[in-house]
């Protein structure tokens, strides 16, 4: 009965091994059709132009914690945003952009005050088909 633990030993090293070509594989074949629709795209001239990373006049806006609401509904005020969605209460904003400053420049000036953790882009996310 000794060759039980050593043949449950040999299938768990199978696995692995078996597992770990896998994803080797995998990853190889993807970077392969990535590479190859990376290169038909650089050299097909009827190809559409990527589309924007980011929403147009969108941005995400995360305040410190213990920022009251007056002062938030202050600052989006004076940034010509309105809140989208509140993805956290009192924390976390998806804003609009009312004027035409760029999704740069406002979270340049976003950024200055001292009440905001972060405000990034809302960044565009597509799943592979």
């Amino acid at each position: 009965m000794s060759f039980l633990p050593d043949l449950s030993h040999r299938i768990a090293r199978l696995v692995t091994v078996t597992m770990c070509v896998s994803a080797v594989w995998l990853s190889i074949s993807c970077n392969a059709t990535d590479h190859h629709a990376a290169t038909q795209q650089a050299f097909d001239p009827s190809a559409k132009s990527p589309p924007s990373q980011f929403v147009p006049n969108e941005v995400l806006v995360k305040f410190k914690s213990g920022v009251s609401p007056e002062r938030i509904a202050s600052i989006l005020k004076d940034n010509r945003t309105t809140v989208m969605t509140e993805l956290q209460p009192r924390r976390l904003y998806h804003l609009r952009i009312l004027d035409d400053r760029s999704v740069e420049a406002t979270i340049t000036r976003l950024t200055s005050y001292r009440e905001i953790e972060y405000a990034e882009p809302n960044y565009r996310y597509e799943t592979q088909k």
